[in-house]
């Protein structure tokens, strides 16, 4: 009997000592899993703040900075390859072929290309050129071919000055769908707001929904007065509207946008010169300017683009548009030199510090990858 005590006794102590074993297990597997948890929110919260300094560190690039990242595709796949060239100390007739080989492929017009090789044959029969002296005859060849068309900028596209006496003044921009043209107008509207302009800005894209929206957007955020319509409404009346607006709010810019159009669609392009014209009923000086926005990835094709808008709209400057990485951006050149036609702004992003004025030395610079 007495056995039966002692083993009934073993059997309890043993299921006591089960049952505080798992007592004790389970605060020690909550609190790994709360550690865990914690753990994770610091991961959360590390990563949330690298964000929040690579978006400060963008902030502190500046545009010179900005724009030279941007081309580096230019430089990498294109004029990198100047040093691959040259073999020797002088340039040789097998020098020429492969340079003017280069410059087709950087994006430089047919016209400009020829001319350039034209030169660069002169040059080196006078002083024979090394790799050095010709990265710098070619920086100083284009800079003459883009410099003097760049003086005639009207500076009250980037830098508003207030009058005495309130003049509105009226930017009709253009451009094909998928080049930027809603964007850049926010990124516009924003810098002159900054600058204390009064503006508004006509939705006259009336046939993209979300574009409006989009535009509605950057206005809300810069404070920008926004006329629309509803959506399909005829163009030039929402381009008329706004100007109306505008010179009785006294504003200090009136920005239009206005539908992509496709330069090969003649009466789309009629329709853009329509816009255009109606506005002449409330200022016959208006647009003061017409912008035509280009996508730099387009190339060669920027050209005949600019060709064709300028014959229907007389165009009176560009913007170029996407320099960011993913194009050669060459064609700059060609434009500027065939049409006569300055570059206002250069745009390199999706925020508004990305948009800023074209500066020719550096935009050479950033292209050819030469230090400054």
């Amino acid at each position: 009997m007495e056995w039966v005590i002692a083993l009934t006794a073993v059997v309890l102590l043993i299921t006591v000592f089960i049952l505080l074993s798992k007592a004790k297990s389970k605060p020690t597997e909550h609190k790994e899993i709360v550690t865990e948890k914690k753990s994770e929110e610091i991961h959360v919260s590390t990563t949330e703040e690298k964000r929040v300094d690579k978006g400060l560190e963008k902030s502190e690039i500046s545009f010179k900075e900005r724009l030279r990242l941007g081309l580096s595709r230019s430089r990498t796949e294109v004029w990198s390859k100047v040093s691959q060239i040259f073999t020797g100390n002088q340039m040789s007739d097998d020098h020429l072929d492969s340079i003017e080989e280069l410059l087709y492929g950087a994006d430089i017009g047919t016209a400009t290309v020829s001319e350039l090789i034209e030169a660069v044959k002169k040059k080196n029969k006078e002083e024979p050129m090394d790799e050095n002296g010709f990265k710098q005859f070619l920086f100083t060849f284009l800079k003459e071919k883009i410099s003097p068309i760049q003086s005639h900028l009207d500076s009250s596209l980037f830098s508003f000055v207030p009058e005495a006496e309130k003049k509105t003044k009226v930017i009709m921009v253009v451009g094909v769908n998928g080049a930027g043209k809603t964007t850049t107008i926010g990124k516009l509207a924003t810098k002159l707001r900054a600058q204390g302009a009064s503006v508004v800005v006509g939705a006259c894209d009336t046939f993209r929904a979300a574009a409006v929206d989009q535009l509605q957007v950057w206005c809300d955020r810069s404070g920008a007065t926004m006329i629309r319509a509803k959506e399909g409404a005829n163009p030039s009346g929402v381009g008329y509207d706004a100007l109306q607006a505008a010179l009785n709010q006294q504003a200090d810019y009136c920005i239009l946008d206005t539908a992509g159009r496709l330069h090969t669609k003649e009466n789309l392009m009629d329709e853009l010169a329509k816009s255009k014209n109606v506005l002449k009923k409330l200022d016959p000086n208006a647009p003061h300017q017409v912008l035509l926005v280009i996508d730099a990835i387009t190339g060669q094709n920027a050209l005949r683009q600019a060709e064709e808008f300028h014959k229907s709209l007389n165009l009176t400057g560009l913007i170029f548009t996407k320099c960011d990485g993913s194009s050669k951006a060459g064609s700059a050149v060609s434009i500027v030199d065939q049409l006569k036609l300055p570059i206002a702004y250069i745009g390199v992003g999706e925020t508004a510090q990305d948009l800023d004025l074209f500066n020719v030395d550096d935009y050479l610079n950033a292209l050819l990858g030469r230090e400054a």
